[in-house]
């Protein structure tokens, strides 16, 4: 019976029996002249290896016939339709691997029965559809890679029972919602891969254990406290992070209780007075601090605009306000390729400039330089991800700056350098010379 399965597969997957000509009907699969093929000590098949074998045809029903299969190995070729529900028959398999074949159609959710599974390799392929929640039941499961899809909705909260899992790619779908709780809760998982989907909410603070295992690039609708490059959450604040401005609320944010997240509002008849109390003075002080300091801001910025309508003067293009048509023809003169289009006028006292104001006043760190290289051993020299994010930051600056958006002139500086770059409390770049100075002697 084994014969006729191999044969059937055969067909399947090698339709022009151009890789399979050793698969004969008068062989024996466990002669050892079956390519790819390995039986176990009963004489049963227990082990198909076909990577890399230029296979171009389908994965036929018939390989449930091979019960004691354990390792099904058909990566890395160009196999397309789909996986057939019946594969979910193998009870003994534990490694699957279709990854990096043309395999459409969705997961089959029959593939929850099999106990055995150990490892499930999907990836980069063409499926579609929603994660099973059945593959939840796959408690032996280790590695489960599912990227480079086209698979859509949620992902299944079912998939935080599995117990064994360390490690888990989802990245480059079309997933949304949030990340389950539960997941972040498995006690061996090492690698949690999320990258590029449409996912979104409050990433649950258990995954900070994972440092850069977790991996959630490219979802914006992500928000978390105490992961350095995901933004914070609106809605929430750690109480022990607020800072000189207090917690910022946006009652549309998604909030998840946390323990160390205390939430911006209590409207639950089992709230204390006492526990009110130090909220509202917490607002008040909010208040009253922003306030001030935007009043103050306000009138610095706008004094400084009446005073000086442009910084510097001609000679020094660094500092120097051009129209548009002026940095069209600078540029034709041979600046510099780092050459940064600055934001000069119609910039109200209320818009970003106040907001960086205030961190200029709140949260020093000053200049970049004073944290590169440093040869004294000092421990004020940035690890690597810190400066991965500055240098993220001042690229998204330059990129606001060359931006045509709200119909901004242009201003350009040839001279780029660490020294005009100053750092906010949490290391957020931005340009000294956009700014106005207290000291106007300086």
């Amino acid at each position: 019976m084994e014969l006729q399965a191999l044969l059937e597969l055969k067909s399947a997957l090698d339709p022009t029996n151009t890789y399979l000509k050793s698969w004969t009907s008068d062989g024996d699969p466990c002669g050892g002249l079956f390519e790819g093929v390995a039986c176990n000590e009963h004489g049963n098949v227990a082990n198909i290896s076909l990577q890399g074998k230029g296979l171009s045809g389908t994965v036929s029903p018939a390989v449930a016939e091979l019960k004691s299969l354990s390792g099904l190995y058909l990566h890395y070729n160009s196999l397309s339709g789909e996986i057939p529900k019946e594969i979910a028959d193998l009870t003994e398999l534990s490694d699957l691997y279709l990854n990096v074949n043309n395999i459409s159609g969705s997961i089959p959710p029959e593939m929850g029965n099999m106990a055995s599974l150990q490892v499930l390799e999907l990836c980069c392929n063409q499926l579609a559809g929603n994660i099973p929640t059945e593959i939840g039941s796959l408690k032996r499961l280790s590695v489960l890679a599912l990227q480079y899809n086209r698979l859509t909705d949620q992902i299944p909260e079912s998939l935080g029972t599995l117990g064994m899992l360390k490690r888990l790619y989802m990245s480059f779908n079309h997933l949304s919602g949030s990340i389950p709780q539960g997941i972040a809760n498995i006690p061996q998982l090492e690698v949690l891969d999320v990258r590029n989907n449409s996912l979104s909410g409050i990433v649950p603070s258990a995954l900070k254990r994972l440092n850069g295992g977790f991996q959630f690039e490219n979802n914006p609708g992500l928000c978390g406290t105490g992961f350095p490059l995901l933004r914070s959450c609106d809605a929430i604040f750690d109480i022990n992070e607020v800072g000189p401005l207090g917690p910022v609320a946006n009652s549309t944010a998604q909030k998840v209780p946390q323990p160390e997240i205390l939430q911006a509002h209590c409207n639950h008849a089992h709230c204390s007075n006492s526990s009110k109390l130090p909220q509202a003075a917490i607002v008040a002080g909010v208040i009253t601090v922003t306030v001030t300091l935007m009043g103050a801001g306000f009138l610095i910025i706008f004094r400084y605009r009446w005073k000086k309508q442009k910084i510097g003067n001609t000679s020094d293009f660094s500092e120097g306000r051009l129209s548009t048509d002026q940095a069209k023809e600078f540029r034709r003169a041979g600046a510099s390729p780092l050459v940064s289009l600055e934001y000069s006028n119609g910039w109200g006292p209320l818009g970003a400039g106040v907001n960086v104001f205030l961190s200029m006043i709140l949260l020093p760190r000053g200049d970049l330089s004073r944290y590169l290289d440093l040869e004294d051993g000092s421990n004020q020299a940035l690890d690597w991800s810190t400066r991965v994010h500055i240098i993220n930051g001042i690229a998204k600056g330059i990129g606001y700056l060359h931006s045509s958006e709200e119909n901004k002139p242009v201003m350009i500086h040839r001279r780029i350098s660490v020294e005009k770059v100053l750092l906010d409390q949490q290391f957020n770049p931005y340009n000294r010379r956009l700014w106005p100075r207290q000291d106007s002697s300086r």
